[in-house]
């Protein structure tokens, strides 16, 4: 077990906010320096760069101790022209890392691949982001990615698109944590019971409590607060009047295409080509405008539930 260092409520700005559906990769980085930690970094350089908020969401110490920055809901300030999109890990060192530091990586990257709902590809090291000029993180990143394909093998999750699930439903309650409590938090989210400080962070805390008991309430199960077979049960029910929500809906190179985008293209009385593209995109901003959603352009879970619910 690694030991966690939350300094959350210490650290400076953090004002500038996003959905957590935006988060689409996990940026590695390393400090080059040989010690330091968030308060040094910002002390030595961050403060007099101007910048209003730190660099990284985490950083891992040489003796594997991961301080917690930021919510990953804050844009940091990991890499520019990428940060409303990257969440930032960095470990203190020069190219050479301890064996506590890299435990510490392993377990943190993978933990945040399920929370995000990410795959393996999706985890970068800065230098590989376009526009970056930079040795940093100073490792080959095709090793690094290759030892967390061996720990996502271990751990026996299997693959549904590009995100990674654990296909058990065990019982839940609060203090629970893992893949499996990530996995109800989404089906949350998709029922519409938002999550709007934590998200999809593996932790069943009081907001998922919160979440579970409004949940069993409307579907007039027991209101316990315990996820068992029958809440699992009504989490999963697909209404045979609504499609499902199985992916981030956003612009890419290449664009994507498909039978949700018809769906969502149909719902906003756009052309249904089944792409989603500028024009597909200006329409959910409006929609998400007018029934008072974070206009990001995206259709994430809460975007998808509130069309189709």
């Amino acid at each position: 077990m690694i030991k966690l260092q939350d300094i959350r409520n210490l650290t400076h700005g953090g004002s500038s906010k996003r959905l957590l559906t935006r988060i689409t990769s996990i940026a590695r980085h390393h400090s080059a320096t040989t010690s330091g930690d968030y308060f040094s970094f910002w002390n030595g350089r961050w403060k007099s760069l101007g910048w209003k908020t730190g660099g990284y969401h985490e950083i891992i110490l040489p003796d594997g101790t991961v301080q917690l920055c930021y919510d990953p809901n804050v844009i940091t300030n990991g890499i520019s022209g990428h940060n409303t999109h990257a969440y930032h890990i960095c470990l203190v060192g020069n190219g050479e890392f301890t064996e506590e530091q890299e435990k510490s990586w392993k377990e943190r990257a993978n933990l945040n691949i399920s929370r995000f709902k990410l795959a393996i590809k999706d985890v970068k090291g800065h230098k590989e982001y376009s526009g970056a000029n930079t040795s940093c993180p100073g490792i080959d990143m095709n090793k690094v990615r290759q030892r967390l394909n061996t720990v996502c093998k271990k751990i026996n999750l299997t693959k549904t698109g590009d995100a990674h699930v654990d296909n058990s439903t065990p019982t839940l309650r609060r203090g629970s944590k893992g893949v499996a409590v990530g996995q109800l938090q989404n089906l949350l989210i998709i029922n519409g019971y938002s999550l709007p400080r934590f998200g999809t962070d593996n932790d069943f805390g009081a907001e998922t409590l919160a979440a579970v008991r409004a949940f069993q309430r409307d579907k007039g199960l027991t209101v316990d607060g315990i996820v068992g077979p029958k809440t699992w049960a009504e989490l999963n029910k697909k209404p045979s009047n609504q499609p499902q929500y199985n992916r981030l809906l956003r612009i890419t190179s290449p664009m994507m295409r498909g039978d949700d985008v018809k769906e969502v293209q149909r719902k906003l009385s756009v052309i249904i080509d089944g792409i989603y593209g500028p024009q597909t995109e200006k329409a959910v901003r409006e929609y998400q405008r007018k029934n008072k959603i974070d206009i990001d352009g995206m259709v994430g879970p809460v975007t998808w539930s509130k069309m189709f619910s």
